[in-house]
């Protein structure tokens, strides 16, 4: 009689694992968010991408450089999405809020040309402004985007496109394997960084 028990278990711990697998991992992002200036304007942005789908929660708080953190689920909403929302958010001041985000990419100086060219393949979707070229720190500013609300996939540019870009150079031109701490090896600097590499930076 025991195997009869255990094959029933056996099959419910698969189906959870497979449950496990498909379960959309949710990542938070800092979004760094201009024209906040009041306590309504905080409602108004967070109003705005609460009711996105696929954003989980989201944290608006006010400081010298405003901020809203956000969860949500990188295979439902991209990054451009979220920032089109702080965007469409009513503008309590008359001038709309404007999402960015802040990037830390290692190795950015050595492979300026390489990044800089993958963004201007998107220039319809976002401009990237260094503002640390030894330190690799970058701010992603996102053009408008009209979002097609019959669609589920993600729409626009998100960090998802930059990672995978940067793997695929990696891939194809890399002699190596990037060490940690972004050291390099003895005979010279390495191609293009792996998408691990590219980090969002979160306030503090």
């Amino acid at each position: 009689m025991k195997p009869l028990c255990l094959i029933p278990a056996a099959v419910l711990f698969l189906s959870s694992l497979v449950q496990a697998e498909d379960k959309p991992k949710p990542v938070t992002r800092t979004f760094y968010v201009s024209g906040i200036e009041c306590g309504s304007c905080v409602y108004s942005v967070q109003q705005s991408v609460t009711e996105t789908k696929g954003v989980a929660d989201v944290t608006v708080v006010q400081f010298i450089d405003s901020i809203a953190n956000v969860t949500f689920d990188p295979k439902t909403v991209s990054d451009q999405q979220i920032a089109q929302a702080v965007r469409e958010a009513y503008p309590l001041h008359g001038m709309p809020y404007l999402a960015t985000l802040k990037l830390r990419m290692p190795g950015y100086a050595q492979h300026a040309a390489k990044v800089d060219g993958l963004f201007a393949g998107w220039k319809q979707s976002v401009t990237m402004e260094v503002t640390d070229k030894a330190k690799g720190e970058l701010v992603i500013h996102f053009l408008p985007l009209e979002v097609d609300a019959k669609k589920s996939a993600p729409q626009g540019w998100s960090i998802a496109l930059l990672t995978e870009a940067c793997k695929e150079a990696s891939d194809s031109t890399s002699r190596w394997s990037p060490k940690a701490r972004g050291q390099y090896p003895s005979h010279g600097p390495s191609h293009f960084s792996a998408s691990s590499r590219v980090m969002p930076l979160r306030a503090a």
